[in-house]
């Protein structure tokens, strides 16, 4: 039997130490080289992102510029168009032949209004279209002034030769006017002359007793009314006939008593020609001789205390006032 050599047991061991060693390094550059990948794709996929938001931030901005830019060339134009209209309007109304040219003119200004109104709601408008909308409302406006000027010194002809009937014309109006204002303040001083200006004007409030009785009391809570009197004189430029007399009731609140259904109604102020209300009325038979006259106010809500006023009134002029107080 051969002598067999044995590998010494240290020998052994080392040698598998040391490949296993190996395989741990090459593990470890392996994951070393799959992580710089990892971070090289990583970064190249980070940058590529953040060119590519970059750009669409820019693409963005330019964007917002051009809308802001077009919305600003439509406002412009859109305000030109109608300030010339405005334009048109002002010289309405001088001249038929004017009238008809500017009627014309503005249905043209209308219709370039009208199409840059439709192109707005499709898009913008660039730089050029904003420019050939202005060149086309300045030819018309160039125009119109034009045919305006003309028309205003053929006018001036045409009044410089009717100048001398003009004049004769003129005169006769104002002869005229002057005698229609003098008719209508002789008028108005005949009318005043032949108002009834009542005289003894007496206001209080009143109650009634059991038996029929009518007393004056000053007491608010015990009125049952407002009685007015006072006495129509003789005014013999007057005509007889029927006399309307309108009653205004003014309470301490300063506010007309006034209810439609027992008679109250509105009249217009013969100075101011302002509508105003009246609480009562009084009618008489006038016969230009003194007459007494006497009317009641009754409501019911009870009366306040404090000042009262009576205005009395007649074809809208006033005639007569009293103050009186309830208490």
């Amino acid at each position: 039997m051969k002598n067999q050599v044995k590998q010494h047991p240290l020998t052994e061991d080392y040698g598998g130490t040391e490949r296993k060693d190996v395989t741990v390094v090459k593990q470890k550059n392996g994951w070393i080289i799959l992580l710089v990948l990892t971070t090289i794709l990583f970064l190249g996929t980070s940058i590529y992102l953040f060119s590519d938001h970059i750009k669409q931030v820019k693409t963005a901005e330019t964007l917002t510029t051009k809308v802001t830019e077009s919305e600003g060339r439509y406002t412009d134009l859109d305000t030109k168009y109608t300030a010339a209209l405005a334009e048109i309007e002002s010289y309405k109304g001088k001249n038929a032949e004017m009238d008809s040219m500017l009627a014309e003119k503005e249905k043209s200004i209308q219709g370039l209004q009208a199409s840059l109104n439709k192109e707005r709601k499709h898009g913008q408008i660039s730089e050029s279209d904003y420019k050939k909308h202005l060149d086309e409302l300045n030819g018309v406006v160039a125009e119109l002034n034009a045919k305006i000027e003309t028309l205003q010194k053929e006018n001036l002809v045409i009044t410089a030769q009717r100048d001398s009937l003009g004049k004769d014309i003129g005169m006769k109006v104002n002869t005229i006017t002057d005698l229609q204002t003098s008719n209508t303040s002789l008028t108005k001083k005949v009318t005043i002359a032949s108002l009834i200006i009542p005289q003894d004007i007496v206001v209080a409030g009143s109650r009634f007793r059991s038996n029929g009785k009518e007393l004056v009391t000053n007491k608010a809570q015990k009125a049952q009314q407002i009685k007015l009197c006072f006495k129509a004189p003789e005014n013999k430029v007057a005509d007889p006939g029927k006399k309307v007399f309108l009653i205004r009731l003014i309470s301490p609140q300063f506010t007309v008593l006034s209810v439609t259904d027992e008679g109250s109604g509105q009249f217009n102020d013969a100075n101011t020609n302002q509508v105003m209300l009246y609480t009562t009325s009084a009618t008489i038979d006038y016969d230009n001789q003194p007459k007494d006259v006497c009317v009641h106010w009754n409501q019911k809500e009870p009366f306040t205390e404090g000042k009262y006023t009576a205005e009395i009134y007649q074809d809208g002029y006033l005639v007569g006032k009293q103050n009186f107080e309830m208490k």
